[in-house]
């Protein structure tokens, strides 16, 4: 269990382009998109870290991995089925300090905070993507 914190956040950005697959005709107009956040790993481990704190404490830190899974819809620049979709998945991992958090192996609680996205076309078959999350993690 925590000793002093019971609470702890990281702000990231995801920020990099998405290509509609060659299979897949390419863009006359964006349309909208859909994005579902997957947690695939969770977990507290034991640094040899103290803060500077008198006396000191140790740091935890918490590793957290997951998958943004983006869905686009768009115009496409054929006559025929003119509404496409394509699907994405954007790995993310992070290490957050825990200053006095819990020890190891401890059950915790990760919450993804959307703060921000922009999905945008920059050509035919190149989409701009900037996601802004937050992950508050708690304990159960």
């Amino acid at each position: 269990m925590a000793n002093g914190n019971s609470e702890v956040f990281k702000e990231f950005v995801i920020n990099h382009n998405l290509i509609i697959p060659d299979v897949k005709p390419p863009m006359e107009a964006f349309l909208q998109y859909k994005i579902q956040y997957e947690i695939t790993k969770a977990e507290v481990i034991d640094t040899r870290l103290l803060t500077d704190d008198d006396p000191p404490l140790p740091i935890r830190k918490v590793i957290v991995a997951g998958v943004a899974k983006i869905l686009v819809k768009y115009v496409a620049e054929v006559p025929d089925q003119q509404v496409h979709g394509a699907h994405f998945e954007e790995p993310f991992s992070q290490l957050i300090e825990w200053p006095d958090g819990p020890t190891a192996g401890t059950s915790i609680c990760v919450e993804i905070v959307e703060e921000y996205v922009n999905i945008y076309m920059l050509d035919e078959r190149t989409l701009s993507k900037t996601i802004v999350l937050q992950l508050n993690i708690t304990l159960p």
